[in-house]
C-alpha cells in the first residue's frame, strides 16, 4: 500500500467515526462501521458501510420497523488533497421488506440524463402510508387521529429534505429533470439555457454560502493561492443556516 493510501484510509477511518459518533447518539446504541481498501483500480479508493449487514436498526416504541443502510466510496479529490465521496447511498428499507423504502444517493461521476445527487423511491402507497402512520411524533400522532375520524392519509403531506437554505435543487434542475424522466417538448437551446441558468444559481449559492461560514471560505481560498485576509471585526458564523434542516 502507497503512502497515499494509507493517508487516503487513515482520513476515511477518521470520517467513519465521525458517522459512528452520530448514528450512536442518534440513535441511543453503538453503531460500528466498516473500512474497506479497494485495489481493483490504480487510483486509491476506500469504502464505508455499517457493520449490521441488514441495516441499522431504527426503531418505533421499540419495534424494529426499518433498517438504515449507510455506503460511502471515498478517494483523493483531482488535487490530491482533499477526501472526497465518489459514490455513497442512504437507503431505508421497511424491517422484512428486501425492496427499499426511499434511497438518496450520490455519484459524483454520473453518466447522461442521470442527477449526480436524486431521491429515488421504491415503496408503493399502501407501504408508505403504513409508515406515516406508525410515526410517533405529533405529527404521526395527528395522522393517526386523523385517519380514525375517516380523513384519508396522503403522501403529499410527506416531506424530503433536499439541502437547506444552500444546496437546494433549482429550478434547472426540475426543468432537466422533466426533459429525461418525461420527455417533455424543448427547444434546442434548452441544454445550454439549463447549464447556464444552474451555474448562476449555483455561483450565487457559493457566494452567500461564503456569508454563513466566511472562515471555512476563507480557508479553502488560501489553499488556492488567494490572500485572504480577516477584518478586525470578523462576521459571525450563521450556525442557525449551516445546521438548518
Amino acid at each position: 500500500m502507497t503512502d497515499a493510501s494509507v493517508e487516503l484510509t487513515e482520513r476515511v477511518q477518521g470520517f467513519a467515526q465521525e458517522l459512528m459518533d452520530t448514528l450512536t447518539a442518534v440513535v441511543g446504541f453503538p453503531v460500528g462501521f466498516e473500512v474497506k481498501v479497494g485495489t481493483s483500480r490504480s487510483r486509491p479508493q476506500v469504502s464505508i458501510s455499517q457493520s449490521e449487514p441488514l441495516g441499522v436498526p431504527l426503531t418505533v416504541d421499540g419495534d424494529v420497523l426499518f433498517r438504515l443502510l449507510v455506503q460511502f466510496r471515498c478517494r483523493w479529490n483531482t488535487a490530491g488533497n482533499y477526501l472526497a465521496v465518489e459514490q455513497s447511498a442512504f437507503t431505508v428499507r421497511i424491517e422484512k421488506i428486501s425492496e427499499p423504502f426511499f434511497h438518496y444517493d450520490y455519484v459524483r461521476d454520473a453518466h447522461g440524463s442521470v442527477p449526480v445527487s436524486h431521491l429515488n423511491i421504491h415503496a408503493h402507497r399502501d407501504e408508505v402510508v403504513w409508515a406515516m402512520l406508525m410515526a410517533r411524533t405529533n405529527r404521526g400522532k395527528r395522522r393517526s387521529k386523523d385517519a380514525a375520524k375517516g380523513k384519508i392519509t396522503r403522501i403529499s403531506t410527506l416531506h424530503f429534505p433536499l439541502g437547506g437554505h444552500r444546496h437546494r435543487p433549482s429550478l434547472e434542475d426540475v426543468l432537466e429533470m422533466l426533459v429525461h424522466e418525461f420527455g417533455i417538448d424543448h427547444a434546442d437551446t434548452a441544454e445550454n439555457a439549463i447549464a447556464e441558468g444552474r451555474r448562476r444559481f449555483r455561483s450565487i449559492q457559493t457566494a452567500v454560502g461564503a456569508h454563513d461560514d466566511p472562515e471555512a471560505a476563507a480557508a479553502a481560498l488560501r489553499e488556492l493561492g488567494y490572500v485572504v485576509s480577516a477584518p478586525e471585526q470578523g462576521p459571525i458564523r450563521r450556525t442557525d443556516r449551516l445546521g438548518r434542516y
